[in-house]
């Protein structure tokens, strides 16, 4: 497990919906980082651990106290960046995004940070592309003036994501960075957007029960995670995923419901 994101309409019980797929959530050794990012209370809050690690990450664990309807963690492998500011998640005023790919733009960090107003710029803390992809995109939200709008319709953020993609890939490898982009997740706190890039993405819906043991009909919840290229089947063995189609995007409306769309 390399990345995972979760939407539910009942924070309390996200804990709960999740345990039946918490094998999914455990991640390899070795992990050199790792962080969370979720929405509490209406608060976007972040929890990083620079931290490197040679036993298991079980990030259900680290889950354990949060209450929230929506989350977004990453686990990185060693990729020679220290410190909280180069650990995802990363956030923006009301947004939070991760994605694998590589390290270190290279000679593409100026071209990437040169696409971003200075004002959204001075926020940038680290050197990881992927603080740099996000930027991209809040620059583009902010040219279709949608960038503080609540209420953004999933298309909006479905096509700035991926032309936001498509411009970084772009600067990449004409600055001869071969690691391609990877999967990503972002989210306004009120809507999620998962997109599959790269390696396989693993969906799977979250149930709870009722007083009678029954499945609870007022809740909902998904769970999307993005696995390694070496890993065979579902993530953690676990039953209910289905996998994500190559070039597919995940919305998640407020209400938690779920539409696959093609990311073109």
């Amino acid at each position: 497990m390399r990345l995972f994101a979760t939407m539910c309409n009942q924070p309390q019980r996200l804990l709960e919906a999740l345990a039946p797929a918490r094998a999914a959530l455990v991640a390899a050794p070795p992990v050199d980082r790792w962080g969370l990012g979720y929405v509490q209370s209406g608060e976007l809050l972040l929890a990083r651990t620079p931290r490197p690690s040679e036993t298991a990450l079980d990030l259900y664990q680290a889950l354990e106290g949060i209450k929230s309807d929506c989350v977004i963690g990453q686990v990185v492998p060693d990729n020679g960046l220290d410190g909280t500011d180069n650990t995802p998640p990363f956030r923006y005023r009301r947004w939070m995004f991760c994605q694998d790919g590589p390290s270190s733009a290279g000679a593409a960090a100026d071209a990437l940070a040169a696409h971003v107003p200075d004002f959204i710029r001075r926020s940038i803390r680290g050197r990881s592309t992927t603080e740099l992809a996000f930027h991209v995109l809040m620059a583009m939200l902010h040219d279709l003036g949608v960038l503080d709008d609540p209420n953004l319709p999933l298309a909006t953020t479905r096509g700035a994501v991926m032309a936001a993609s498509t411009l970084v890939a772009g600067e990449l490898t004409r600055a001869g960075v071969t690691t391609p982009l990877g999967n990503l997740a972002v989210s306004n706190g009120r809507s999620l957007l998962v997109a599959r890039i790269g390696p396989p993405l693993w969906m799977r819906s979250l149930h709870v029960l009722n007083d009678r043991g029954d499945r609870d009909a007022a809740f909902r919840g998904v769970l999307l995670v993005s696995a390694d290229e070496r890993e065979p089947g579902p993530p953690g063995g676990c039953d209910g995923f289905e996998e994500i189609p190559r070039g597919s995007v995940v919305e998640i409306s407020r209400d938690v419901r779920v539409d696959v769309h093609p990311a073109a």
